[in-house]
């Protein structure tokens, strides 16, 4: 998985960016994202490891949703939703270490940025 992270000032608005091979991640780019909020979302995955389907963490943002439970973490992408596109499955499926990494370094460089 590749990717990397931007910052944008959108009229005096700072919006951080995600640019990555996986495009449904880029998705969770957004503006309001503080190192709590990241950390948050860390700690919900990582409680969420042994937890049933039905007791899953579960986030999401205008443009993705995330579930996190014992088989991983699966992410549904509302902005092909909106565009009408039709999919079988899920659009991402991540392991529970591959996500906690990349939220790792997307808090780095928003607590940098920030």
């Amino acid at each position: 998985m590749n990717y990397s992270f931007k910052k944008y000032n959108w009229d005096e608005t700072t919006i951080f960016g995600v640019q990555s091979d996986l495009e449904t991640l880029n998705n969770i780019g957004s503006w309001g994202w503080t190192p709590q909020k990241v950390q948050d979302i860390i700690d919900g995955v990582e409680n969420s490891r042994e937890s049933e389907f039905n007791n899953a963490y579960k986030w999401a943002n205008e443009d993705v949703h995330l579930i996190s439970f014992e088989h991983g973490v699966f992410f549904h992408d509302l902005m092909a939703d909106r565009a009408g596109i039709q999919r079988d499955k899920q659009d991402l499926d991540l392991t529970h270490d591959e996500f906690i990494q990349f939220l790792e370094d997307f808090k780095e460089f928003v607590t940098q940025n920030s």
